[in-house]
């Protein structure tokens, strides 16, 4: 078998809140395992408000671990900090939920995707980094003149594609999408699915698919994870988990996904199971 890329063993994540002397402590995520190898899909779902935001973040320290064991490609990946840290990290890129807020209204467009360059490749000149943009631009549908314009400017679809070139221009080896087209309209949301199927299918990267749209992750992953209050309930390849799961909440998940009338073209995964 094809050894991880990721794997998490029974990470703990808690929020603390309170002054001195009253501080509170929740659980957010308990007792979570998980494994991603190279090339994989594994989608995450469960409803809002379960810890799958949470566990996204705490997969790339961006919030602190509790307890547990966490590793990338074999090594200890709560061990790496500062410097060590920040270079490591071009390895694991997110694409955020809302795309309007993820990027800086008052950067252009080729500023802000020169961050990760200026980051992760600093040896670059100025002219190969603008190359490098336009060329990452024209893969997720948009112009290079895209790069002189400024984020009020673009719909929230083609936000959305800037901060998936924005996330691939480090060329990671692990892409975490936290919900990329729940806030896009349905027609909008097989562009964004499509387009980061095509891109995992040319570099070969994993990706770890959050969203509560059951037919857009059957679309996508390999094995799926479902999720509730914090703990992982069940854990299937995605032909298992639709046609026989085995978790009663898994059930109900599957019997709330809507199935619509398809009228005309080609059928989508976006109108249900």
């Amino acid at each position: 078998m094809t050894a991880p890329l990721l794997e998490a063993r029974s990470l703990r994540v808690e929020y603390r809140s309170g002054g001195l002397g009253a501080k509170s402590r929740r659980i957010a995520l308990e007792d979570v395992s998980l494994q991603i190898a190279p090339g994989e899909t594994l989608g995450l779902v469960g409803e809002s408000g379960c810890g799958k935001s949470t566990l996204a973040r705490a997969l790339l320290r961006l919030l602190p671990v509790a307890a547990g064991e966490l590793r990338f490609r074999g090594e200890d990946w709560l061990a790496p900090r500062g410097r060590t840290l920040r270079e490591r990290r071009r390895h694991l890129q997110i694409v955020f939920q809302d795309p309007i807020s993820s990027v800086d209204p008052r950067m252009t467009i080729a500023a802000s995707l020169e961050e990760p360059l200026r980051a992760f490749e600093p040896a670059l000149g100025a002219r190969e980094r603008r190359a490098r943009i336009a060329a990452m631009l024209d893969r997720v549908g948009l112009a290079a003149d895209a790069m002189r314009r400024y984020p009020h400017e673009f719909s929230g679809g083609q936000c959305q594609r800037i901060c998936v070139a924005r996330a691939m221009l480090p060329r990671p080896a692990l892409l975490v999408c936290d919900e990329p087209v729940s806030s896009l309209d349905v027609s909008i949301q097989g562009q964004i699915v499509n387009l980061l199927a095509d891109l995992q299918r040319d570099t070969g990267m994993a990706m770890l698919f959050i969203s509560h749209n059951l037919a857009v992750v059957r679309q996508l992953s390999h094995r799926i994870l479902v999720m509730r209050h914090g703990r992982i309930l069940e854990s299937a390849t995605r032909e298992e988990l639709f046609a026989a799961p085995r978790h009663p909440y898994t059930r109900e998940l599957l019997a709330a996904v809507p199935v619509l009338p398809r009228v005309g073209g080609p059928p989508s995964a976006m109108l249900g199971p």
